[in-house]
C-alpha cells in the first residue's frame, strides 16, 4: 500500500513587534504563537483543541476574511487520499509553539492515521528538533519511498522571507502575505524597512552565516530548512516542499550558499504565483520542478472557498501541495471540490452544533435565574 507522509513545521516570529497587527493568521495579540498549533489539531482532530486565554469559543468557523483556514482544506484532502486507500503519516514539528494536543477522547477523529506524532514545543531547541526528529524521520520516508510532504505553519515568517529574497534576488517585492489589509501592510512594510535598515549598516549583501547567527532576521522554520537542507544526504531524494515563499526563500539562500546542489520540487497554490512570486521562481534552475494547483475554487458554490480566488486567502498547511499531489494522483476538479466542500460542510457543523450548545446553556441559566427571582 502506498503512503503518503505530511509533515508540518509550525513556527511564529513572535520577536516580530505587534505581530497580530502583520498578519491575518491568528486571533490577536499575545495569542498569534497558538495558530499554528491550532491548525494542526483542526488538521488531525477536526477541531482545534489548544484553548484561546480570555476568549470565547464561539464564531461561525470563517475566518475575519470570510475565508475558511486552509487547514480544514488540509484535512479533506488528506481523508480523500487516505479513502482511496492511502496510508497517511503525520509529523509536526513545533518551533518555540505549543505541541499540539491530540487526545484520545478525540481518537475516533485519528484513526485515519497510521502515524501521528508531534515533536518539540514551547522553549524547544530548534538545532536538537532537526537533527534528533526531523532530519531522522524524513530521511525514513525518502529510504522507504514514500510520497513526503513538507508543509508550513508559519505565522509571521513572510516578513522574514520577503526581507531574505530582497537581498538575493534584487527585487523589490511587496510585503505581501496572508492579509491585504492596508493598516497591516503598512506596519509590515514599515518593519521590513526597519530590518533592512539595521542589516545593511553592518553588512553589504546577503550572508546565509550572518542573518542565521541574529534572530532579528529570521524566523525558526527558515533556520530549520537551512539546517535540514545543511545535513541531507546527498543519496536521497528531499521531500516535496508544499509551501510558497516561506520555503522559497531559505532554499535559494542554501543555494546560493553551496548547501544545496540538487533539484527541488516546490509546490505551491495559483495565487502565490501572481504578482512578485513569479518573478522570484525565476531564480531556480531549469531541473528545479516548480507546479502551482490547476483546480478552480471558482468552482464550488461555497463562498469560503471562492475567496482563495480573490486573493484573501492564499496558501497555508501544505494547501497548495496536496492539491498538486491530488492532481497527479488522477483527481479531477470536481472529485477536488468535493472534498473540499466536505470538509469544510464538517467543520462549519461543528461550529453551529457548539453554538446551539451555548445557546441552550445561556438559555437554561436564564430560565433559572428567572425561577429563582419568581421564588
Amino acid at each position: 500500500m502506498k503512503t503518503i507522509c505530511f509533515n508540518i513545521l509550525n513556527g511564529a516570529a513572535t520577536q516580530l513587534p505587534s505581530l497580530h497587527q502583520l498578519s491575518d493568521a491568528g486571533v490577536g495579540q499575545n495569542l498569534m504563537h497558538l495558530t499554528p498549533t491550532r491548525d494542526t489539531e483542526l488538521i488531525v482532530c477536526g477541531q482545534s483543541q489548544t484553548p484561546l486565554p480570555g476568549i470565547q469559543s464561539s464564531g461561525n468557523g470563517l475566518l475575519p476574511n470570510r475565508g475558511v483556514s486552509p487547514a480544514v482544506l488540509t484535512r479533506g484532502l488528506l481523508r480523500m487520499f487516505h479513502q482511496a486507500g492511502y496510508q497517511i503519516e503525520f509529523n509536526s514539528f513545533n518551533f518555540n509553539v505549543p505541541k499540539p494536543q491530540v487526545t484520545e477522547a478525540l481518537a475516533p477523529e485519528q484513526e485515519w492515521l497510521t502515524v501521528n506524532q508531534h515533536f518539540g514545543g514551547i522553549n524547544s531547541n530548534g538545532e536538537q528538533l532537526v537533527s534528533e526528529h526531523l532530519l531522522p524521520i524524513l530521511t525514513s520516508q525518502a529510504e522507504r519511498g514514500c510520497i513526503s510532504i513538507l508543509a508550513e505553519c508559519g505565522v509571521g515568517g513572510t516578513t522574514f522571507s520577503t526581507f531574505w529574497l530582497r537581498l538575493l534576488t534584487g527585487l523589490r517585492l511587496s510585503p505581501a502575505g496572508s492579509t491585504v489589509d492596508k493598516d497591516k501592510l503598512a506596519s509590515k512594510s514599515q518593519i521590513l524597512a526597519d530590518i533592512e535598515q539595521q542589516y545593511l549598516a553592518q553588512n553589504q549583501q546577503f550572508e546565509l552565516d550572518t542573518i542565521l547567527a541574529n534572530s532579528l532576521f529570521h524566523d525558526d522554520i527558515q533556520k530549520a530548512i537551512c539546517a535540514l537542507v545543511r545535513q541531507w544526504p546527498s543519496s536521497l531524494p528531499l521531500p516535496h516542499f508544499a509551501g510558497g515563499m516561506m520555503f522559497v526563500a531559505p532554499l535559494l539562500a542554501s543555494r546560493q550558499a553551496k548547501h544545496l546542489n540538487q533539484a527541488v520540487k516546490i509546490s505551491t497554490t495559483r495565487w502565490v504565483l501572481q504578482g512578485d512570486g513569479f518573478h522570484v521562481l525565476q531564480h531556480f534552475k531549469n531541473e528545479d520542478e516548480i507546479q502551482a494547483n490547476a483546480t478552480s475554487f471558482n468552482a464550488s458554490t461555497f463562498e469560503c472557498l471562492n475567496v482563495y480566488e480573490q486573493g484573501i486567502v492564499v496558501e497555508g498547511c501544505g494547501l497548495g501541495g496536496c492539491l498538486v499531489i491530488a492532481e497527479a494522483l488522477g483527481w479531477n476538479e470536481q472529485q477536488i471540490i468535493a472534498s473540499l466542500e466536505q470538509a469544510v460542510q464538517c467543520h462549519l457543523n461543528h461550529f453551529n452544533y457548539k453554538n446551539n450548545l451555548i445557546e441552550e446553556s445561556l438559555l437554561l441559566e436564564a430560565n433559572l435565574l428567572a425561577e429563582r427571582n419568581i421564588a
